[in-house]
């Protein structure tokens, strides 16, 4: 009697604690229904999914359509729309949601099983936190782990501020947050005016996810690797596209945010000043590497066509950061140099990649000493 009493009142509970999970999806035809696997294995399965096609012109809709059909989710709903991009899609999805929580997971990513169990746990021990945020693993198509962050790292508290998660994700950098990685309480999204900003196609993940630290107050962590990322060969970040520096004003809007509470001051000079300059010369350099033959000179002016005076600002930042002493950076003293000697050292470093590899594949068996060697020095 007891426990069926006792498990009356923690349905009641979750059942008050609904969670949402939006999937913006763009033809994954081939990538979603081992998402949609994934929420179907929950062990929990109390929470709703919004599918937002975003005019996908694959088979897209029609997968979904037939996975909902199998009943093995219990409240899927699709919604389609014309093509607005990601940002426009999980707008609408925000739109839909009737969750007290809302988690934004991508049309080829996946959770494990016990995501919604873990979060509707960490819901009864830190009650209505605005935001909970877990480990998450970056993987290959095949399965691969290819990035674990969290794997060596200190455990953290299960109750942190905001501010401490801010200040761990921008100035300590020990931890990192990504869009499937964290669940938000819709009340203060809604309260805020919190939304993806539609037309932005690199940083507005991470825009979304600062101003949301910015305005909220708590946060609970939960140490439990519970999504993973799959990195996949067509992403933006490997081809030539200038909208890839829309990340700055992204960037700028979200310090916006923070500057409003001088707590987050620390935070705010290091997401303009490191974190915007690590992002210029990361997205630079992609450009560079997947433009053929492009110059630098070329790529910077198609950058001022699209983002006027940027290249400036960025170039100050740089002076900036000489200035203070903050540590050596090759790639600002070659770019104040001349931004060609950038691109001279990039070719370096690549004819060194192609040539490790190249030994590699011809000689494994030194390769095999090397990392002996490497892991032995470590």
């Amino acid at each position: 009697m007891i426990n069926e009493g006792f498990m009356m009142i923690m349905k009641e509970r979750r059942d008050r604690m609904k969670l949402s999970i939006i999937i913006p999806a763009y033809n994954v035809e081939a990538y979603i229904p081992r998402t949609l696997e994934s929420l179907a294995a929950q062990t929990v399965p109390d929470f709703e999914t919004i599918v937002v096609n975003d005019g996908s012109t694959d088979g897209t809709e029609e997968t979904v359509r037939r996975f909902a059909a199998t009943g093995r989710l219990n409240r899927i709903r699709i919604v389609s729309q014309a093509n607005g991009g990601v940002s426009a899609a999980r707008n609408r999805g925000l739109q839909e949601a009737s969750g007290d929580y809302v988690l934004f997971l991508d049309g080829d990513d996946y959770t494990a099983p016990d995501l919604v169990e873990s979060i509707f746990g960490s819901l009864e021990s830190e009650p209505e936190p605005d935001l909970l945020f877990w480990k998450w693993k970056l993987v290959s198509e095949e399965g691969k782990v290819l990035k674990d962050l969290y794997g060596p790292a200190p455990g953290l508290p299960a109750a942190m501020t905001s501010a401490e998660v801010l200040r761990g994700v921008l100035v300590e950098q020990r931890l990192e947050l990504w869009t499937a990685s964290v669940a938000y309480r819709r009340e203060l999204l809604t309260a805020q005016g919190i939304r993806y900003t539609e037309g932005c196609v690199n940083g507005e993940d991470q825009e979304f996810t600062y101003k949301a630290l910015a305005r909220g107050r708590t946060a609970a962590f939960i140490d439990r690797y519970l999504s993973f990322y799959l990195e996949r060969n067509t992403s933006i970040s490997g081809v030539y596209n200038v909208k890839k520096f829309g990340f700055a004003d992204a960037f700028a809007r979200a310090a916006a945010f923070m500057q409003e509470r001088p707590e987050l001051k620390e935070a705010s000079e290091a997401l303009l000043l490191r974190h915007m300059l690590d992002n210029y010369f990361y997205n630079l350099k992609t450009c560079l590497r997947s433009g053929g033959k492009v110059s630098i000179r070329r790529l910077l002016q198609d950058i001022d066509r699209a983002y006027p005076g940027l290249n400036g600002r960025m170039k100050e930042r740089m002076q900036h950061w000489r200035r203070e002493n903050r540590g050596i950076k090759p790639d600002i003293h070659s770019f104040l140099i001349a931004p060609e000697l950038l691109q001279m050292l990039l070719a370096w470093q690549l004819a060194g990649i192609r040539f490790r590899s190249a030994v590699s594949a011809r000689f494994p068996a030194v390769s095999r000493l090397r990392g002996k060697e490497t892991a032995a020095g470590s």
